[in-house]
């Protein structure tokens, strides 16, 4: 953002023009309700940060919402963290009018095109007008090569350097020079609750920002090991928080944090160690289930990869899928950790999941990468598992978390 709005620019543009993708293709009742979504997502927040804002509104033509601000740059930052906006750009608008839009175009290219650049203009027109947008392109293209001939300027329609963008909707005309991509997806909390299994590291807050992306509002709960692990877990995971949900609209996140380690541990002393993992990670879903029903929700995501541990293993991940009777969710499935860890770093968490932080003790030399249901659930019953279950929970605490 800090390469398209320099000071001349912040004082031209006065309009964030505010794109969304496949909103535009629901059904008349679906679009209306994911653009009002959107737009209180974006007043959240816009809010949160206390922007101040003259006007957010909609008009009729689809795909575009424009937010009138002074402050274009601290706005741009939380856009680009909106789920539901797929683009925006920095404009100003003026009335449908060809002199108008000259005049217009001529101040953009003046403040952006430099000595022998290249450039082009695109223009998209919506409305009746006594011209056409290729009439409009030729016209000010022209208008803009007779103005600043000392520059040394050209038109190149393939690749200039610089491309001046005209959007004429109905009686006003928005211009603009740059799009800014935002993070796209659905508009947040539009499709329901999801629990997340957050651990803090690298791979579970990436899962859970990809269902947040679709649009879920999703209710954090962190299993916390301690005594196999110390307060550094739980001091990453809290920070992953606040980095996370800078993507929901929310001032406060509530942390749901259950002390799992307690109950591994009583666990520990009637299960074959190589099924550690196994157990660990079935009686996490379970807490996680009650939770959901607590909250509606729907599933529950996870940061599993297939192959990626022994837990991991195709025969493990359908163990623990048969611990619950809600769906799991594994958005990173079928992902390598680079790539995993590409988009952390893109997305902003990368820093807060590689914080320092002890690994869990509880992790046996040989653990079963391939365990048999059966088994596992004879032991389960034996030794009641769900009253250990029960007791996680009614233990559960809420740690609130700033985000801002």
């Amino acid at each position: 953002m800090s390469k398209g709005l320099d000071e001349k620019k912040k004082n031209l543009f006065t309009t964030l023009l505010i794109r969304y993708g496949e909103i535009g293709l629901k059904s008349t009742k679906v679009r209306r309700r994911l653009e009002n979504i959107l737009i209180n997502r974006i007043k959240k927040m816009l809010e949160r940060k206390n922007i101040s804002y003259t006007s957010l509104k909609l008009l009729p033509t689809r795909g575009r919402i424009y937010l009138y601000t002074q402050d274009l740059f601290s706005s741009a930052q939380e856009l680009k963290k909106c789920f539901g906006i797929v683009s925006f750009s920095p404009a100003f608008q003026v009335s449908s009018e060809r002199e108008l839009i000259r005049e217009a175009a001529l101040k953009l290219a003046e403040t952006s095109l430099k000595m022998n650049d290249s450039f082009a203009i695109r223009t998209k027109r919506s409305g009746q007008h006594p011209f056409t947008s290729q009439e409009i392109s030729a016209d000010i293209g022209a208008f803009i090569l007779k103005n600043l001939t000392d520059r040394g300027i050209s038109v190149d329609l393939t690749k200039p350097d610089q491309t001046i963008y005209i959007e004429i909707r109905d009686k006003n005309t928005y211009l603009f020079n740059k799009i800014i991509y935002g993070a796209g997806g659905l508009p947040y909390g539009s499709q329901g609750n999801l629990i997340s299994l957050l651990s803090g590291g690298i791979d579970s807050p990436i899962a859970t920002w990809l269902m947040m992306k679709r649009g879920c509002n999703i209710i954090p709960l962190f299993c916390d090991l301690t005594p196999f692990t110390d307060d550094s877990v739980k001091n990453r995971v809290k920070q992953v928080v606040r980095n996370l949900f800078e993507y929901s609209p929310f001032k406060q996140i509530t942390l749901y944090c259950t002390p799992h380690g307690i109950i591994l541990r009583k666990i520990k002393e009637f299960i074959p160690p190589k099924f550690t993992c196994i157990f660990c990670k079935r009686l996490m879903y379970k807490i996680a289930e009650k939770l959901a029903k607590r909250f509606n929700a729907k599933g529950v995501v996870t940061g599993e990869n297939l192959g990626q541990v022994a837990s991991q293993t195709l025969e493990n991940l359908f163990v623990l899928n048969q611990s619950i009777k809600i769906p799991v969710f594994r958005p990173l499935i079928g992902l390598d950790k680079t790539e995993i860890i590409d988009l952390s770093r893109k997305i902003g968490l990368y820093q807060s999941s590689i914080m320092p932080a002890t690994s869990c003790t509880a992790v046996p030399q040989y653990p079963e990468t391939h365990g048999n249901l059966e088994k596992i659930i004879e032991i389960e019953v034996e030794n009641k598992f769900q009253e250990l279950v029960n007791e996680a929970f009614k233990a559960i605490r809420e740690i609130k978390i700033s985000i801002l």
